[in-house]
């Protein structure tokens, strides 16, 4: 499958598990991708998996400077930019009354700000293309309240509100803005519980126990729903929330 062969994305996020598998995906179909990851220190581990295949830059999500400095730095010489995947995010856990508020700024900072930030920076970069595709990571809390999970939650509700706004900003520039949403345990280890498969979300484990779905969700499932907002395949749909969570939402109100 090459169905995203001439496509030049942007992946944010990619020393995580689900990044990686987002890279690998869009890689498998053609696109071209170029990854960002948090710290120097993880470029090697990046590298590592996908060699000179694809080109690695340092960026803080939550700095407007470093998202200029990798903007300029792209390689836009060939195709120019098509997509970007918002997939950087970071939660810390615990009661809302005793959390350090260094955590809950970085929540939103890191989830909500950065990618407003990314899709201010690169919008243009993607107009002057011919127009793309903008995908936000957020995760099944984007429709629910979160115990101990508080201003995660709220950071991922408001990634929703985020998506929608610029999908109206946007559309006349050729460019679309969708949100995918994963089951919560893919997003985050601490999470899952620590039997869980590497890749292999827990949280749907009661609902597959009374039948209601196939199998549990994957990191693989998530980045092919990516791959599918960032194709052809999905020229009709913005503004929209794509659930990957084997119905594990089913019963929230949205």
């Amino acid at each position: 499958m090459a169905r995203l062969r001439g496509v030049n994305v942007v992946v944010t996020g990619a020393e995580s598990a689900l990044g990686r598998a987002t890279v690998s995906r869009l890689v498998s179909e053609g696109a071209d991708v170029q990854a960002t990851v948090w710290k120097q220190a993880h470029t090697a581990e990046v590298a590592e998996v996908f060699g000179a295949r694809v080109p690695i830059h340092v960026l803080d999500v939550t700095s407007p400077q470093s998202w200029q400095s990798v903007a300029g730095n792209l390689d836009t010489t060939r195709t120019g930019i098509h997509g970007l995947v918002n997939h950087a995010t970071t939660a810390t856990t615990g009661s809302l009354n005793a959390m350090d508020p260094a955590d809950l700024r970085s929540m939103i900072d890191v989830n909500l700000l950065g990618p407003a930030l990314g899709i201010r920076t690169l919008a243009p970069l993607l107009a002057a293309s011919g127009g793309g595709s903008i995908v936000n990571i957020a995760s099944t809390e984007a429709f629910r309240g979160a115990a101990n999970a508080a201003v995660f939650a709220a950071t991922n509700w408001g990634l929703r509100g985020l998506t929608r706004s610029a999908a109206l900003e946007l559309g006349s520039s050729g460019i679309r803005v969708n949100t995918v949403c994963p089951s919560t345990g893919l997003m985050h280890e601490g999470v899952t519980t620590s039997q869980a498969p590497a890749g292999v979300d827990t949280q749907t484990t009661a609902l597959l126990a009374d039948g209601g779905q196939p199998r549990p969700v994957t990191t693989g499932d998530v980045a092919a729903m990516v791959a599918f907002l960032l194709s052809d395949d999905s020229a009709t749909c913005t503004a929209g929330d794509f659930l990957v969570d084997a119905g594990s939402a089913a019963s929230e109100l949205i």
